[in-house]
């Protein structure tokens, strides 16, 4: 048998229940808002360094470029008269006044003129010189390595009357760049870098990443740091919570003034969480304390109202196990526990007493007498006990009179409805057999029906077949007359250039005969030509009587055109009319396609019917023999029932 739980057990599991469901809900509230909070304030405070930072960094940019922009105003310099030792030692001089690695002038297609001789002869390939000569203005180089030393460059154009003829270009060190990444501590690992454009990185304080120009993209490369990437090189100023070398790392960005740059600053998340998983944790061992304390304290109280219930608990258990005769032991405690005992002692003496009148009056009825009454000694609610029974025994009576009367009654129904049965199962029998011709009846209609939809299917695929000669016949009719109809009409044409060749003929004979009479005019120089003149009127005849007999072969061919052009008309109206009576034809088949699967449906729908009207009456066919059946026992029954009540003691009803 399962041990049960005392109610010092359950009070105290399901208090602490609570108190440790609580605790563990705030403390997880807890862990979830400080995680909240610190990565909402970090994020804060990395944009502001971060836009801080890029300021600096922009401010010290714009101190060389301005060095740059006051150098390249020196009169030396722009001075077309001065030759390039001037303009060397001017530059010199101005080398020792700002602390520069290399100083030098170079033409427009990027070859040095003048300037120290470590200054490179030539920066055509260098991307800072593509960009000034794009731009037309002052330029920040990205930082390179160079005589064992980084370096930034810084061009500017030199002009002569608004002409650029030269750059200016200036190296300073980079350290200048790098203090103020270097002087961006956050967290233990945290770090600082410059990336352009293109999100490589071109400056960072630890000087063997810049030797490797990695490109954030391919380091840190995810589906997620590609969108912050993006805002990064896009100059947008924001931070994020970001995943780099697999840990979370918060990241600062903002654009630097005046570039192409972006400063980027990131710390790992574990640098700022020891001290909150510190404070996590002392509270949670905190709370664990308390817990246990509570465990001790809720004991306690458990076990006073344990103890003041135990009494009531030992006897009302023994109470359930049918015991009436054990006197109640009373605790005097005062509270809730003694009223609890002191009932329990008055209702176990009440349930006693009802017992034993409920024993006396259950026995006469047991014994089949229901004349006796029940004693009038229920107080309160059991009042209804004595009401019920008194009500069940005079129901009792009622019931057996009625009982006695019905059974006859009920003995000569049962003889009626076997009656009725027998003749029941008879006409379903008649029923089913009828039916049963009846389907095979429309099962031959069905049969026909479907050799005529065969046909109706037969007659569709022929016509159908048909429709499709007449149509082809039809196109090819059409394309016909449409070819006799361009015949018609370039057998015009032909009329037309043969008028027009007859036209030429005549003029040319009309011509032969003038130069005929020209000829005879000039006398013996005209002989010649006379002679040519002749021919061409003996031409002129010839092509007349050509076109004359060519007229009438035209002629001929033209009214053969216009009877081929007439019957052809008449076969392409025959043409449409048979098509006209093939689509009639192609409707009635399938309106006979229809009409036979209309019937098809129609009688398939009576077969549905009559077969359930077949499962009806089988059904009614057995329910007649059960029923017959079921009214024999019910005739037996009822002749039980009435030997039973005539043995039971009525009381006589007033």
């Amino acid at each position: 048998m399962k041990k049960r739980k005392t109610m010092k057990q359950k009070i105290v599991f399901y208090v602490m229940s609570v108190s440790i469901l609580l605790g563990v809900l705030l403390t997880l509230v807890m862990i979830i808002s400080s995680y909240i909070s610190t990565d909402s304030i970090l994020l804060d405070n990395l944009q502001m360094m971060a836009k801080t930072s890029s300021q600096n960094v922009s401010s010290n940019l714009h101190l060389l470029t301005d060095r740059m922009a006051n150098l390249s105003l020196e009169k030396e310099l722009s001075d077309e008269q001065a030759d390039n030792s001037t303009k060397q030692q001017t530059l010199d001089e101005r080398k020792t006044r700002i602390e520069f690695v290399w100083l030098a002038a170079y033409d427009i297609n990027g070859q040095k003129l003048y300037g120290d001789d470590t200054a490179p002869k030539s920066i055509a390939e260098e991307k800072y010189y593509d960009n000034i000569t794009k731009t037309n203005n002052i330029t920040i180089g990205e930082p390179f390595y160079a005589s064992d030393i980084w370096q930034l460059a810084v061009g500017i154009p030199l002009k002569n009357e608004e002409e650029i003829y030269a750059y200016l270009i200036g190296s300073y060190k980079y350290d200048l760049l790098n203090d103020v990444l270097t002087n961006i501590n956050i967290g233990v690992h945290g770090s600082a870098y410059v990336i352009n454009e293109e999100g490589t990185i071109i400056a960072d304080k630890d000087l063997e990443n810049m030797e490797k120009h990695p490109n954030v993209y391919d380091i840190y490369g995810s589906k997620k740091n590609n969108a912050i990437f993006d805002s990064m090189i896009s100059f947008q100023t924001g931070s994020n919570l970001m995943t780099l070398h697999h840990q979370k790392h918060y990241a600062a960005y903002s654009p630097v003034s005046g570039t192409n740059w972006t400063l980027v600053i990131d710390a790992p998340r574990n640098d700022f969480m020891k001290t909150l998983i510190t404070a996590i944790m002392i509270c949670i061992l905190l709370t664990i304390f308390l817990l246990i304390a509570a465990r001790f304290y809720i004991a306690k109280m458990a076990d006073k109202i344990s103890d003041s219930l135990s009494l009531s608990t030992r006897r009302l258990t023994a109470l359930s196990e049918g015991n009436l005769k054990d006197n109640v032991i009373l605790a005097q405690t005062g509270d809730e526990a003694e009223i609890l005992t002191e009932a329990l002692a008055r209702t176990i003496n009440n349930i006693d007493s009802y017992i034993d009148n409920l024993k006396t009056s259950l026995g006469f009825l047991s014994e089949g007498d229901y004349s006796q009454e029940v004693p009038d000694t229920f107080i309160g609610d059991f009042a209804a006990i004595r009401e019920a029974l008194t009500s069940i025994t005079h129901s009792l009576n009622q019931t057996m009179y009625q009982i006695n009367r019905a059974s006859a009654a009920v003995n000569q129904n049962s003889s009626e409805v076997s009656g009725y049965a027998r003749r029941l199962y008879d006409g379903s029998r008649e029923q089913s057999d009828a039916l049963d011709r009846l389907s095979e009846s429309i099962r031959i209609i069905t049969e026909k029906i479907q050799l005529i939809d065969e046909n109706a299917e037969q007659l569709k695929a022929s016509t159908n077949g048909a429709e499709s000669k007449v149509y082809q016949g039809k196109q090819q009719m059409d394309s016909m007359l449409g070819t006799m109809n361009n015949i018609y009409s370039n057998m015009q044409e032909i009329i037309k250039i043969s008028q027009m060749i007859e036209e030429i003929s005549s003029q040319t004979s009309l011509l032969s005969l003038n130069a005929s009479i020209e000829a005879a005019r000039a006398g013996e120089s005209g002989k010649g030509f006379a002679v040519v003149a002749q021919q061409i009127g003996v031409l002129s005849e010839q092509t007349a009587d050509a076109l004359k007999q060519t007229g009438e072969m035209i002629e001929q061919a033209n009214l053969s055109i216009e009877e081929g052009l007439k019957t052809a008309r008449a076969t392409a109206e025959s043409f449409q009319e048979i098509n006209v009576a093939t689509d009639e034809f192609t409707g009635i088949s399938k309106q006979i396609e229809q009409v036979a699967a209309e019937q098809k449906n129609a009688v398939h729908l009576v077969t549905q019917e009559i077969s359930t009207v077949l499962d009806i009456a089988n059904t009614n066919q057995k329910l007649a023999e059960e029923t017959d059946i079921t009214a024999s026992r019910s005739l037996s029954q009822a002749e039980e029932l009435e030997q039973v009540v005539a043995s039971v003691k009525l009381r006589e009803e007033s």
